[in-house]
């Protein structure tokens, strides 16, 4: 696994080459990914239906949309473009398509990529602009509440009855309507957002024991074990996989 940052403009493209892995269900905060099929053929699993995937197949993921992805031949190469919100405020589609061509030079340059792939994923950005001015996304207030709180400080040690507490709602109705709205329990969501903080600490040089610590977790391989599950690669892995994009 490769990534090709620009933390600048809030985008990147994630190369996972030649594997076997399977994500389970997860979402994105505040990121429209694109993945690129380039090679063998997945499932991906989004709002309960399944979709199959093959060479040169794009899909978008909206953010907050609960997928999962899973291998359908031996093998598998995909790249996968992450779009921040903040890079669809800050340009229009026309600078927009601009930098992401200027950007995908080096995947080309690395022979990740075709120009025409290229081209596939300006086509895409168009779309995602469409989504982005559309959104289909109407949370119910306490639960949009809840998912802020715990976008905000997923490190923090959040139980279910102080969230309750916070949002003056039993902890069972908060489980069964955070599933419901967001895809994921509200313990499962603050892991995954701890281990996408995490992944921001570790490209800013943060040492992997520091980071777990800062986190949340108690030991290091209880972080490593939910980082690995989550990324698909170890956190020393994912540091040496890092490329920055200027």
């Amino acid at each position: 696994m490769k990534y090709y940052k620009c933390d600048k403009h809030k985008i990147e493209f994630a190369f996972l080459d030649n594997s076997s892995l399977s994500f389970e269900r997860h979402n994105h905060i505040s990121i429209y990914a694109v993945g690129l099929l380039l090679k063998g053929s997945v499932v991906l699993n989004k709002e309960n239906i399944a979709y199959q995937f093959t060479d040169d197949d794009l899909f978008i993921i909206p953010p907050y949309m609960v997928h999962s992805l899973v291998p359908t031949s031996e093998h598998y190469s995909i790249v996968t473009l992450c779009i921040g919100t903040e890079f669809l405020d800050t340009y229009d589609f026309k600078d927009g398509k601009a930098l992401l061509s200027d950007l995908a030079g080096r995947l080309v340059c690395d022979g990740v990529l075709t120009h025409l792939q290229v081209e596939a994923f300006s086509d895409a950005l168009e779309l995602v602009y469409d989504m982005y001015s559309k959104p289909d996304y109407d949370y119910a207030e306490i639960i949009s509440e809840t998912k802020n709180f715990i976008e905000a400080r997923p490190e923090d040690d959040i139980t279910l009855d102080a969230l309750s507490q916070k949002i003056f709602v039993s902890k069972y109705y908060l489980i069964r309507e955070f599933k419901k709205t967001i895809g994921l329990s509200p313990h499962r969501f603050q892991i995954q957002n701890r281990i996408r903080k995490a992944q921001h600490l570790l490209q800013n040089g943060s040492a992997v024991t520091e980071t777990a610590l800062a986190m949340g977790f108690y030991d290091q391989s209880h972080f490593i074990k939910y980082f690995k599950k989550i990324v698909g690669i170890t956190p020393t892995e994912y540091i040496d996989s890092l490329e920055t994009l200027d």
